[in-house]
């Protein structure tokens, strides 16, 4: 039996310094750039550890089914809370005055950490990492539940946050809003009642505009515009209003038909339903006949329920986004920059940070289409979560297939002058021993160069192209190495070459 790989995440940023490119027999290639100490706490840091990652979260159908996923991948990740809240669509009540709405209980998160236990001892044989059933049970908190936007007082779920923003591990800490942001609302407000007006205050407001970041999925509590934004206005967000609803209840809409093979009942049931354990029976899709306990107005599961979905067609992952921002094990180097893209989406700046846009959609047309940054990953997302999903099952390393390994020569980060001819050499090894294939190709929607370049035999390990003369100084032009096995399902590695234009 082969040995698990160990992965490393290389989570660089090059520096924006000028770098002349050198000249070598009259020909002039691209040089990496020379890398400079960011801040530990910005969003763009060198990460040499895994992301710190607080899930929020309000029990819906779909949070259900992203957790699922997320404890497939939680080695990728430094865990560090899992709190339960509230949202405009689900809260508990308080047994008094507020009846509850949608609420599914408290108890299914502990449930599915139980079942996670039982497929621990096989997902560790595929990869290192995983954190033990244990340490995941103790971070497991309820927070602000009883009603929507409710933060009138501080929880185990908020003390949680709020110890962990307080802390004195290096940032970034990733809190994402699967549901409503009111039990991080309550976080930041109870430690802004202890230290408001005190000599620390300045210096504790600094440390958590630099340290947190939030990852906020739709709109769903009153808390981030009528607490965070007006008392926390440098805390980060990235703010996802419309490219999840592309991995949500009404993908069919969005979801080029090409890849949707993925998302329909027969993919589901071969790939994650049918004997792949007993984590993945909670997996819930459409028409399922699978009810979820408290949520009497999702009718989604009836059988008799047509809403255009066949029986054990994909349901929704609407979450999912928050986390798979942040897998950086794929090499598209998302976490790095939010206007970078990746399996999470992509992202363009705004007044508090980044608000998800556009990218052009080749099979419509469409040159800003809002869910195709999104979209256009969703196969390569379900065959790597289909292959994870084997080693929940799989008693040995050789049992399941393991995503190949890119690299690419001379480096991810270079500088080029315009004109300047960049040769790139990519290479690939693959775990399993599988053939891999090869395939460049421009990112153009994340470049701030705007133009296309023209890439040689693609398909090839090699490629190379010439900047633009129009290119101006400090654009960038985004180039991805696509590399893929012939395992099943195929699994793919990238590498991001991001070449900035010198002078």
């Amino acid at each position: 039996m082969r040995t698990s790989p160990r992965r490393r995440r290389q989570l660089t940023i090059a520096a924006l310094a000028s770098i002349t490119a050198t000249l070598v027999s009259g020909t002039a290639y691209a040089v990496p750039d020379t890398p400079v100490n960011f801040p530990a706490a910005s969003v763009g840091a060198q990460h040499h550890q895994k992301p710190r990652v607080i899930v929020t979260q309000d029990g819906e159908v779909d949070d259900m089914d992203s957790f699922i996923r997320f404890l497939y991948y939680s080695n990728e990740f430094d865990v560090a809370g899992i709190v339960l809240t509230s949202s405009k669509y689900h809260w508990a009540g308080n047994g008094d005055t507020v009846s509850p709405y949608r609420w599914t209980g408290t108890q299914w998160v502990n449930e599915y950490l139980d079942l996670y236990a039982e497929i621990y001892p096989n997902l560790r044989k595929h990869a290192n990492g995983y954190p033990p059933p244990a340490r995941l049970r103790s971070l497991y908190k309820v927070g602000n539940i009883e009603n929507v936007s409710d933060m009138s007082k501080p929880t185990e779920g908020s003390d949680l946050v709020r110890q962990a923003i307080l802390d004195n591990k290096p940032g970034p800490l990733y809190v994402q809003a699967w549901g409503g942001l009111n039990t991080v609302a309550r976080a930041l407000k109870s430690i802004q009642e202890q230290y408001e007006g005190t000599k620390k205050w300045p210096a504790i407001q600094r440390k958590i505009s630099n340290k947190v970041v939030l990852y906020n999925i739709l709109e769903q509590d009153a808390t981030l515009k009528d607490y965070i934004k007006p008392n926390w206005p440098d805390v980060k967000i990235i703010d996802n209003q419309s490219q999840f609803w592309s991995f949500a209840y009404s993908w069919k809409k969005a979801v080029p038909e090409p890849s949707q093979y993925t998302l329909r009942g027969p993919y589901m049931e071969s790939n994650f339903l049918n004997g792949h354990g007993p984590l993945l029976q909670q997996y819930r899709t459409y028409r399922d006949g699978n009810p979820t306990d408290g949520d009497d107005e999702n009718n989604r599961w009836r059988p008799d329920q047509n809403l255009g979905y066949d029986v054990h067609d994909f349901i929704s992952e609407g979450d999912s986004p928050a986390f798979m921002h942040l897998l950086d094990f794929n090499g598209l180097r998302s976490s790095e920059d939010p206007t970078y893209g990746g399996w999470g989406g992509r992202f363009k700046p705004n007044a508090s940070g980044w608000i998800d846009t556009s990218d052009a959609n080749p099979y419509t047309g469409n040159p800003a289409d809002l869910n195709y940054p999104q979209t256009r990953w969703v196969e390569d997302i379900q065959n790597d979560f289909a292959a994870r999903a084997d080693w929940g099952q799989a008693t040995s390393y050789s049992a399941a297939n393991h995503n190949p390994k890119a690299s690419v020569s001379p480096g991810t980060s270079l500088t080029a002058k315009p004109g300047t001819k960049v040769t790139l050499r990519g290479s690939a090894h693959d775990p399993d021993g599988d053939r891999v294939s090869y395939k460049w190709w421009q990112y153009a929607d994340a470049d701030t160069y705007d133009g296309e370049v023209a890439l040689n035999r693609t398909d090839q390990p090699n490629v190379s192209f010439t900047v633009p003369v129009d290119a101006a100084p400090g654009s960038t032009i985004h180039v991805i190495l696509e590399v893929k096995d012939s395992g099943t399902p195929a699994l793919k590695h990238y590498q991001r070459v991001v070449v900035t234009v010198s002078r």
